[in-house]
């Protein structure tokens, strides 16, 4: 199987406080975001990626109707294959690795961007009561890819079972954590009366903070942000985090990744 570091991370907020939607000043701020995320990791760095998976929470109705186009966000100069995806909604970033790792294997290098912005300035997005408050932004997230034959797939997906989707994907936190045999998770960012029981629930295990009071709920970045948050205090740089992620519709992700010893960095 493979060994995938974590070589890179770029996080940038995006306000959402527009009086009316603008979806052409939007799309112009996702490739200014984007390609100062690639100009971050090094135009030289980007250009020999595989793949650029985009994907996305609330964005799918601006990408289906071609108002923006994921193969022409970053120019010409940036040509790389690129995807969008969206069905799997907050764990859409799992799915595209656990997609990566079983058709585009072997070394290589590839990026994907969890692009949450809310174009259309919908009052839904801004917060909800499955998740108090949002938070928007693009995280740009540069793996490399090693062959490691002792490793097994560090890739956990599937759905929550049950009425209860909380319960349900900290009974599977648990699994990934043993199965991946980590020390450290980092969980999705929820209001407190969501928060604590998934934690308490978990108090075996070493957790990474929830930021939902900084950063509000974040959809799919939430787990990279809280790397981006401690990985300083913590010392990150070298270790194992287990990464999970839980869409409304149940869907959930788990990842075993290595942060690379010159782990680099940005919050803009």
């Amino acid at each position: 199987m493979y060994r995938v570091s974590l070589t890179d991370m770029v996080y940038s907020p995006v306000e959402s406080n527009a009086a009316t939607a603008d979806i052409a000043r939007s799309a112009r701020e996702i490739t200014e975001v984007l390609q100062r995320h690639v100009a971050t990791i090094g135009q030289e760095r980007y250009s020999s990626v595989a793949h650029h998976y985009l994907c996305s929470t609330m964005m799918d109705s601006i990408f289906s109707a071609a108002a923006v186009e994921a193969s022409s966000l970053l120019g010409p100069e940036h040509q790389v294959p690129t995807s969008f995806t969206h069905a799997y909604e907050c764990a859409c970033w799992g799915y595209c690795l656990r997609h990566h790792l079983k058709n585009k294997g072997g070394p290589n290098s590839f990026a994907i961007s969890i692009l949450d912005v809310n174009s259309m300035e919908m009052t839904t997005w801004k917060s909800n009561p499955a998740w108090g408050k949002s938070g928007f932004g693009i995280t740009t997230l540069f793996f490399s890819l090693m062959e490691d034959e002792q490793s097994a797939s560090p890739v956990m997906t599937g759905a929550a079972a049950g009425g209860n989707n909380i319960i349900a994907f900290a009974s599977v936190a648990k699994q990934a954590a043993r199965q991946f045999q980590s020390e450290l998770l980092s969980l999705p960012f929820f209001p407190d009366n969501m928060s604590v029981p998934l934690r308490r629930s978990l108090k075996e295990f070493s957790l990474l903070g929830d930021c939902h009071a900084t950063y509000g709920h974040a959809f799919g970045s939430d787990p990279w942000i809280a790397v981006l948050h401690e990985h300083a205090r913590l010392t990150l740089a070298g270790r194992r985090v287990v990464l999970g992620s839980l869409a409304l519709r149940g869907y959930y992700c788990f990842a075993n990744i290595h942060i690379a010893p010159s782990f680099n960095v940005r919050h803009f």
